[in-house]
């Protein structure tokens, strides 16, 4: 019986589990997944930092999904390496045996690539990447003085936006597609040091002037290069590179969604566009 191992619990692999289950009952399919949480909508995480959504009206595929469809999903479970000769991989944090595989897909999404700056580890320094994110956020907000929103494009313009109108005073360093009342943009004076002793209390700026800081969020640097796959032949450019039919360099490992790079053509981001590969993907895999 061959076992599909998908990495990641959102879009595309979905797409992929129904696609697969459509035309194979029987194949072992095991499902990884970061975060604590069944498939929700991502696009609309922001939604419940604004107060305009409850964390149960996210859920896309509920736990009924994963056991209807025969998927054994593992949360809270992050991929520390794969190996292509033994076919397996590896769990980080995690007392748990290594998971073999006959096919392996890839359909982790982007994340956001954190800047190499001095104590950018420290507690109250994260990236913006899904509702774990914002739930810290949530949780923080009320004991909050400042915070930094460091980054460009919606997603941080609207986090921006939401958190000031809490009356929680915001600097934005970036650039603003127009004026947010309550965000202060800072200009030409980035970031170059976190300040604090396990979590962030200020952070240095390039005039060497200090600006004390309860949160700093870093939004709107996505990649999809993986670091679990960098010991192995899997090729990556901006993101995993992969054919027309989505397999990757390496013919029993496939990548779908955000987290991919077509070798040609265009590359689509998004939610739908993640679903349509997972589904196409699962084709394919039922041809293999």
């Amino acid at each position: 019986m061959k076992h599909i191992v998908i990495i990641g619990n959102s879009a595309a692999g979905v797409g992929v589990v129904e696609a697969v289950r459509e035309k194979d009952k029987s194949s072992r399919i095991t499902m990884l997944s970061e975060e604590p949480f069944s498939a929700y909508e991502r696009p609309k995480i922001l939604g419940v930092l604004e107060n305009r959504l409850k964390e149960r009206q996210l859920v896309w595929r509920n736990l009924d999904f994963y056991k209807n469809n025969g998927v054994e999903l593992r949360l809270d479970t992050k991929a520390e390496g794969v190996s292509l000769h033994r076919k397996r991989v590896s769990f980080r944090g995690k007392d748990t045996d290594p998971l073999e595989f006959d096919e392996l897909v890839i359909a982790c999404g982007r994340k956001e690539s954190l800047p190499s700056l001095k104590g950018v580890q420290k507690e109250g320094v994260l990236g913006l990447n899904g509702l774990t994110e914002v739930k810290f956020i949530q949780e923080n907000l009320p004991l909050a003085h400042t915070v930094l929103v460091s980054g460009q494009g919606a997603v941080a313009e609207a986090l921006a936006k939401i958190i000031a109108e809490k009356k929680i005073e915001v600097k934005f360093f970036g650039p603003l597609s127009a004026p947010v009342e309550g965000v202060e943009v800072v200009a030409d004076n980035p970031i170059i040091e976190i300040l604090g002793e396990s979590e962030i209390r200020a952070v240095r700026l390039s005039s060497q002037k200090v600006v004390g800081a309860t949160l700093l969020v870093f939004s709107g640097n996505l990649s999809g290069r993986q670091d679990f796959l960098e010991e192995t032949d899997i090729q990556q450019d901006q993101g995993i590179l992969v054919d027309g039919e989505l397999r990757t360099s390496v013919p029993f490992v496939w990548a779908a969604g955000d987290c991919n790079q077509p070798r040609d053509g265009q590359k689509q981001y998004g939610w739908d566009a993640a679903y349509a590969q997972g589904r196409k993907l699962g084709e394919g895999l039922c041809r293999s």
